[in-house]
């Protein structure tokens, strides 16, 4: 996951002395393999990038990889992330996270660093709207428990 860090002037208010420099940096933690696709943009000067390990694979048409790719997001990611934490200067002083990622809020605890949901839909959004292409290539993991229902039972799941 790799981090993109915005630095940005805040401007001074009339309460707080001339001299007075307002930074906010806000790392935006992204794979190493989604770094490419960030940094062939280009970035305003104040943006710095660094990356955790790959650690979620690639998400392909296969619906045995888009569990992979759910499980390796709620489970392999933290402690990357929370050693990214521990290497940013300056430290954070609060953490906004997709409200997706709940394990987040256990890294804020641990690090004694408040926590901020940020819930844009984005990435449940994403599984939502990508679930018809598993469908569509027959890559689905589910099956119906009876005809007529809406009850779906995924394989693997745990209960």
């Amino acid at each position: 996951m790799s981090s993109l860090s915005m630095e940005l002037q805040v401007p001074t208010s009339p309460t707080v002395t001339a001299t007075t420099n307002h930074i906010l940096v806000v790392p935006y933690p992204s794979l190493e393999n989604w770094l490419r696709s960030i940094s062939s943009e280009p970035k305003p000067h104040n943006l710095r990038f660094c990356t955790i390990p790959n650690v979620v694979p690639e998400l392909n048409r296969s619906a045995d990889n888009f569990i992979s790719v759910i499980e390796a997001v709620m489970t392999k990611m933290e402690a990357p992330l929370e050693e990214l934490l521990d290497r940013l200067e300056p430290p954070p002083n609060v953490i906004i996270y997709d409200g997706f990622l709940f394990w987040v809020v256990d890294v804020g605890n641990r690090k004694k660093v408040p926590v901020a949901a940020f819930w844009t839909t984005s990435t449940s959004e994403f599984w939502v709207q990508s679930f018809h292409i598993f469908q569509e290539y027959k890559h689905c993991p589910q099956k119906l428990l009876g005809e007529g229902e809406n009850l779906i039972q995924v394989q693997n799941a745990k209960n």
